[in-house]
């Protein structure tokens, strides 16, 4: 199937969680089989469209019984074995709560149309979440499409947040506000399985770009729930976005200590746009238009010389300003923050913006109309997740 392109499990590029079985195993989706792989290509292709992302990277997790469901054919069977295999595919013995750790850890929005009620004690912020949570939907036309949704809150829900945080700390649950340095303290490591041929962190050859579990002193293989080796530091790196008219025409990766020369042409290599824009707003961007960097958790821009400028916005809930990057000056980007190469054309870091109305139909929600809509993919966590 041609959408192996958008499978990743590297915890750096991925922007959704998919839960790979209930979208296969969902009849609601389409098709008269129990069990369709093409479900799933639907489905990629529809969160492509929802977030105007081509190549939209998906983290996908399965319960390892889809492996071995004798409602799919041999062929798609076979093809889920060959991504477990190459590293595109993680799969566990149940997936549920693998996907929620994700979304905890990574801030990752989840693809899935389970309630996860059985978790809302362990993870207290699914209860009416309105952010992180998109549903699978049929449309009108046939096509696979996503809807934000907001998670329903259980009729037992009646503990406050500070009794739930206290039951949790008591059955030694560690939280996601007190992991979230430890998550990236790990995530600055190379790890190692002891398992020969392990999908995630089993070659040597490429880095472990998984997220792995955490238990108390304990860094674990997902896959085999064996203690990983620390190899050693992985240098810090960061995925940019390049949106032409809201849509993502392709992305690259800044890495610490390795500054990177974006532009029309830059010369002697860099990220040159007009691989990706073959459009007449490229012309107005200098063959070396600006350099990026990361260092110290985010990443910064310096325009030296372009002819006609570069311009930073920054988007929040409450509306967006834009003002201009002075040459020579090295600016270190914010959260909500873009770097605006021409009126049609910017570079946009890793993050997320998620803005919705209410649909109290079905516990789904509609995006709004305009700019909402055709940016879904601006960056920025919300204001209200706790770090």
């Amino acid at each position: 199937m041609p959408f192996e392109h958008r499978l990743t499990l590297d915890s750096s590029a991925a922007e959704y969680v998919i839960d790979v079985a209930n979208v296969v195993r969902e009849p609601a989706l389409g098709g008269t089989r129990a069990a369709d792989l093409g479900r799933l290509a639907g489905l990629l292709d529809g969160l492509a469209d929802f977030a105007r992302d081509p190549a939209v990277q998906v983290y996908p997790i399965t319960d390892r019984s889809l492996l071995v469901d004798g409602r799919l054919t041999p062929a798609e069977r076979q093809l889920l074995e060959c991504w477990y295999r190459d590293g595109v595919l993680e799969v566990l013995p149940r997936a549920d709560d693998r996907i929620l750790e994700l979304a905890d850890a990574l801030g990752l929005r989840v693809v899935s149309a389970d309630n996860f009620l059985d978790f809302h004690r362990a993870y207290p912020w699914i209860a009416g979440d309105r952010d992180r949570f998109l549903r699978p939907v049929l449309e009108p036309g046939g096509r696979i499409g996503v809807r934000p949704r907001i998670m329903p809150v259980p009729e037992e829900w009646q503990v406050s947040r500070k009794e739930e945080e206290g039951l949790l700390l008591q059955a030694g649950v560690v939280r996601r506000w007190e992991r979230s340095a430890q998550h990236r303290a790990v995530l600055s490591r190379d790890w190692r399985c002891p398992e020969n041929g392990c999908p995630l962190f089993g070659s040597a050859d490429r880095p472990g770009t998984a997220l792995p579990r955490r238990r108390k002193d304990r860094v674990l293989c997902p896959t085999h729930g064996v203690q990983l080796a620390d190899t050693g530091p992985l240098r810090p790196r960061a995925q940019v976005k390049v949106v032409m008219d809201g849509t993502v025409r392709g992305r690259f990766m800044v890495t610490e200590g390795d500054p990177v020369a974006v532009g029309r042409a830059p010369a002697g290599g860099g990220v040159a746009l007009g691989a990706w824009v073959g459009d007449s707003a490229v012309e107005s961007v200098s063959r070396t238009h600006v350099v990026l960097s990361y260092d110290g958790g985010a990443l910064s821009v310096l325009d030296e010389r372009s002819a006609n400028g570069t311009r930073v916005r920054r988007r929040l809930p409450g509306g967006e300003s834009t003002g201009p990057l002075e040459h020579g000056v090295t600016r270190r980007l914010r959260k909500g923050e873009s770097v605006v190469l021409h009126d049609r054309l910017e570079l946009l870091p890793s993050g997320r913006q998620f803005v919705f109305e209410d649909d109290p139909t079905d516990g789904t929600v509609t995006a709004r109309e305009g700019s909402a809509v055709a940016e879904p993919t601006m960056m920025q966590l919300p204001l209200h997740d706790v770090e």
